[in-house]
C-alpha cells in the first residue's frame, strides 16, 4: 500500500501545473524538491536504521510519509511547492529505506529470494495509485483532497502491517575493526546503475502520456494506457525476477534487461504507429523492472559497512534518479520537444549498462 499515495500524485501534476500557472521550466524546478529531500535523508538514513531497528523505522517513516505526501497539493506557488516536495521527499526516503532494509534482512535469513517480488508489489501499488489518481481527476476532486483521503485510508493498514513485521536489529559495523569504512567504489557503481534505471522509470511516469498526446494525438484514455502498459510490464518482470536471478548470473541478467530497455526506448520514440510504440513501451518497462531490486540485493551484501548504510545510500540515489528524471525531461522538452527530451534517457541507460557488471552478491 505504501506507493499508492505516491502513484496518485503523478496524474495530478498537470493539474497542479495549471492551477499554479507554471511553465515547463518552472515546474521542472519545483519537482526538484523531491530529490533535494532525498539527498538530505542520505546524510542520516543508515544511522537512523541502525538506531531504531526495522520495526520502528518502518512505523515512524510511514507515518511521516503519509502526513507529508499530500502537502505539495496544498501549496500556492512554485517556490512553496518546491519546499513541500522537499519535505515529502525526506519522508519518502525514510519510508522506502525502512521497506528495503526490512526486505534485505528477510532475504538474508530466508531460504528463497524475495527482493524482486517485493518490488513487483511496489510497482503494482504505483499502478493502483495512478489509476485512482486518474479517476479522482476525472471526478474533478481537488488534488489536495484526494491525496489526503488516500493517506488517511492508508494510515491504519500500513501502520498495523509495520507493527506486525519482525523487528530486526540492523547490525552495525564491527567496532573491533575501527570506524566504518568509507563508501566503496562498488557501492558507488551499483548506485549509479540504480540511478540510471530509476531515472528512466521516473521520466516515464510523468511524460509518456504527454508524449503519446503530442506525437500521436492520442485520446486521454489511450495516452493514459501507455503508462498502464509500462507499469504492467515492470510488475511482470519483477515477479519473474527471483526465478531468473536463481537461474542466471546477476551481472548477465542485469545487462540483458538494460539492453531490452534501450531497444524499447528507441522503438517507443521512433515508431511510425502507436501500436508499435506501445510494444516499445512494454519492452522498456520489462527492461527496467529488475534494476532496483537486483541493486538492493547486491548492495546489502557488500563488505565493510552495515547493510543498512549500504541500502540507505543506494535507496536515496535510486529514488533521486526516479525523481530527477521528470524535471530533466521537462527542461529539455521546453527548449526542444518531448521526443528529444525522452531520448535524453538513453545516456542514463547506457550508464546503467556499463555499471551492471558490478552487480554481484557477496557471501
Amino acid at each position: 500500500m505504501q506507493p499508492i499515495v505516491l502513484g496518485a500524485w503523478f496524474p495530478r501534476i498537470p493539474q497542479i501545473q495549471a492551477t499554479l500557472d507554471l511553465s515547463a521550466g518552472q515546474l521542472a524546478f519545483a519537482l526538484m524538491g523531491l530529490p533535494v529531500g532525498l539527498f538530505a535523508a542520505l546524510a542520516f538514513g543508515g544511522r537512523l536504521a541502525e538506531a531504531l531497528g526495522t520495526r520502528r523505522l518502518l512505523t515512524y517513516g510511514l507515518i511521516t510519509y503519509l502526513i507529508l505526501m499530500p502537502l505539495p497539493a496544498f501549496m500556492g506557488s512554485g517556490v512553496l511547492l518546491f519546499g513541500a516536495l522537499a519535505l515529502a521527499g525526506l519522508a519518502l526516503a525514510i519510508a522506502e529505506l525502512g521497506l528495503n532494509v526490512t526486505a534485505a534482512e528477510v532475504e538474508s535469513r530466508a531460504d528463497r529470494l524475495i527482493m524482486n517480488g517485493c518490488h513487483g508489489f511496489w510497482s503494482v501499488g504505483v499502478l493502483i495509485g495512478s489509476a485512482i489518481g486518474s479517476i479522482f481527476a476525472e471526478l474533478r476532486l481537488a488534488p489536495n483532497i484526494s491525496l489526503s483521503i488516500l493517506s488517511f485510508i492508508s494510515l491504519i493498514p500500513l501502520i498495523y502491517s509495520a507493527r506486525q513485521i519482525t523487528d530486526f536489529s540492523v547490525p552495525k559495523p564491527d567496532p573491533t575493526e575501527g570506524e566504518q569504512k568509507p563508501i566503496t567504489k562498488p557501492l558507488v557503481f551499483i548506485s549509479l546503475f540504480g540511478f540510471g534505471i530509476a531515472m528512466t522509470e521516473g521520466a516515464m511516469a510523468d511524460w509518456i502520456a504527454i508524449f503519446m498526446t503530442d506525437i500521436f494525438e492520442a485520446s486521454p484514455g489511450v495516452a493514459g494506457a501507455s503508462f498502464t502498459v509500462f507499469s504492467l510490464f515492470v510488475a511482470f518482470g519483477r515477479f519473474q525476477g527471483d526465478k531468473l536471478k536463481a537461474r542466471f548470473g546477476v551481472e548477465k541478467l542485469a545487462g540483458s534487461f538494460v539492453i531490452a530497455a534501450l531497444a524499447g526506448l528507441l522503438v517507443a520514440l521512433f515508431s511510425p504507429t502507436i501500436i508499435a510504440s506501445f510494444i516499445g513501451i512494454a519492452f522498456l518497462g520489462l527492461g527496467v523492472s529488475l534494476g532496483f531490486p537486483l541493486a538492493v540485493s547486491a548492495a546489502s551484501t557488500l563488505p565493510g559497512r552495515s547493510s543498512a548504510s549500504n541500502v540507505a545510500i543506494l535507496t536515496q540515489m535510486t529514488l533521486c534518479g526516479f525523481l530527477v528524471g521528470p524535471p530533466v525531461i521537462g527542461l529539455i522538452a521546453e527548449f526542444s520537444s518531448i521526443q528529444i527530451g525522452l531520448l535524453a534517457l538513453s545516456p542514463a541507460l547506457v550508464m546503467a549498462l556499463y555499471f551492471s557488471r558490478f552487480l554481484r552478491t557477496h557471501p
